[in-house]
This record gives C-alpha cells, structure tokens and sequence, in this order.
C-alpha cells in the first residue's frame, strides 16, 4: 500500500495527509490537523511534482485548510518525507504565467525566512542565495518563453533547495501571516498573499538580520550594503522587483481591508501551528508588529 501524489502544493499536502491517516486507521485529518494525535508512521509516498514552488516533494511538511474555522495550519512529521519524488520540468511547461509567478515566488518566501529564522544555519543560508539568484535568473526567462526547459529546470531545482531550506531552518512571519489570508479567502494562491506581505515583513526583519539579508536580497536588488538602516530600501526594492515579475498587488487591491485586520491578527494566534513559526521570527512578534505589517500591506509602500 502507497499514496501516489500527483500534483503541487495543495495536492502533494493532501496526498501526504492521507498517508498519515492510511496508517492510522481511525484517526480523521482533522484531528491530525488540530495536533489531536502525534503519528509516527504513514504509507509510503511516491510524488510527482508539477509545479516549482512548495518543495513538498523534498520535506516533511504539509498544509490543510479547516475552512469551518479559517484555519490553514501547517504540520510537520518525519513519516512525511516522501519515499520517491519526481521534478519533471517537461510537466511544468503549461502552468499558466499567474501560478508560473506565484510558485516561484513562494520559493523565494521560503529562504528569506529560513535564512533569518532564529533556528537559520549556515546550510538555509547558502541554500537561500543560491534560490534568489536562480528565481532572479530564471523566472523571467519562464514567463517569456513558458516552455524553455533550462528555466522550468532551473526553478525546480530552486524549488527543492528551498523546500530543503525551510525544511532546515524553519519559516517564520511571512507564512504565518499569509495563512490567515488564505483561511479567510480560500481561493487567495498562496503566493500571491506571500507577495503582497512580504516587503513589509522584511522591513520589520531587515535589522536584526541586515548582514544575511543584505547578502541574499543582492539579485533582486542589488544595491544594498548589508545594513541596518536601509531597511526601507531593502522592503521597497523587493517590492519593486515583485511588480516587475507581474505582482504588483496589495491586500486593498484583493479585497481586504483595515475592517480585516483584527480578524488576521486573532487567526495568527488561534490557528494551530503558526504560534511555533512565529516563535523563530528574527524579531518578536509581538500583536503590534503582526497587526503593523497587515497594515502597511494594504497599500504599496511610499518611495
């Protein structure tokens, strides 16, 4: 008995989760969700990835909407590596430009927090230089001509470092932020809510981490010398560089607003798991930072 995962993101996870249940007779997602049971052992898994963005395919993680609650928790077991996984860039070449955007973004979401995680090493480090460089490299090239296989290689294989990276170093602020927006609005992808957050979490991050952050941000804005006090420059060129990938929007431009924002910040605190990533922020995330980034996500970020 195995579970074949087909798919990327939101269908590895569910594949993995029903590995965990097969070998659990009795147990329900839910419960595995809401950290009701701790397993220790799943049916093998064998996945074929199509998409070059979660890196589900290389770690033990996985994520699972409870939509009755808004709840998107993330769990993370050994039992969840898969046995097998299969990068094809020959079965990327159709994603359409939106997910071809958004998975390799959320690549790039990955190793900012993996590298400034309090639990970041030097192997989340160095893997999260050389993703950005390949994502700056590589993605344009993708979105220009789709069926280049050179650039469908190169994200995927950005794609598995990443997802080894976080699997090493841990994520932080910028998914346990973007969970709760994808709670409430389900059919949000994933890494455009990642996008619309990010330069404002890297501008709450960049001085306690500027020497690493300096370092890796290099490819998508080059310019910056490693510290502290262009924090600002830092947030504004990312977010410069997401709208020339095609990602220009804000939360107000996906219909959130400040009415919103209570309800994003009580969904960080309540949905199971986003307490831990929290914990290894770089900086204290604390109500008042949380609450600061959504609203300085709203709108685009003065120059």
């Amino acid at each position: 008995k195995a579970v074949l995962c087909i798919g990327g993101g939101s269908p590895i996870d569910a594949g993995k989760s029903a590995a965990i249940i097969l070998a659990n007779p009795g147990k329900t997602a839910e419960e595995l969700y809401t950290f009701a049971f701790t397993p220790t052992k799943a049916v093998p898994i064998v996945v074929v990835n199509l998409t070059h963005g979660t890196g589900s395919e290389v770690n033990r993680f996985a994520v699972a909407s409870i939509t009755k609650h808004n709840h998107k928790p993330a769990i993370a077991y050994d039992c969840l590596y898969p046995l097998f996984s299969i990068d094809d860039p020959g079965l990327m070449i159709k994603l359409s430009p939106k997910q071809t955007r958004y998975v390799s973004i959320d690549s790039v979401n990955h190793v900012i927090e993996a590298a400034t995680a309090v639990t970041a090493n030097p192997l989340s480090i160095l893997l999260a230089g050389e993703t950005i460089r390949l994502v700056a490299e590589y993605l344009p090239k993708a979105l220009a001509n789709p069926e280049d296989l050179k650039a469908r290689y190169c994200l995927s294989y950005a794609s598995m470092i990443a997802g080894t990276a976080f699997d090493n170093g841990l994520l932080h602020f910028t998914h346990a932020l973007e969970h709760p927006l994808s709670g409430i609005k389900p059919e949000l992808a994933h890494g455009l809510g990642l996008s619309m957050i990010l330069p404002a979490i890297i501008e709450e991050c960049y001085p306690a981490c500027s020497a690493t952050l300096g370092t890796i941000l290099r490819p998508l804005t080059p310019d910056l010398k490693g510290t502290p006090d262009e924090a600002h420059k830092a947030a504004r060129g990312v977010e410069t560089w997401l709208a020339d990938m095609g990602v220009p929007q804000k939360l107000e431009d996906e219909g959130f607003t400040e009415n919103d924002i209570p309800r994003l910040c009580e969904l960080t605190r309540t949905t199971p798991s986003l307490g831990l990533l929290l914990s290894v922020a770089p900086v204290p995330a604390t109500p008042e930072r949380i609450e600061k980034i959504y609203r300085r996500s709203l709108k685009k970020m003065d120059a």
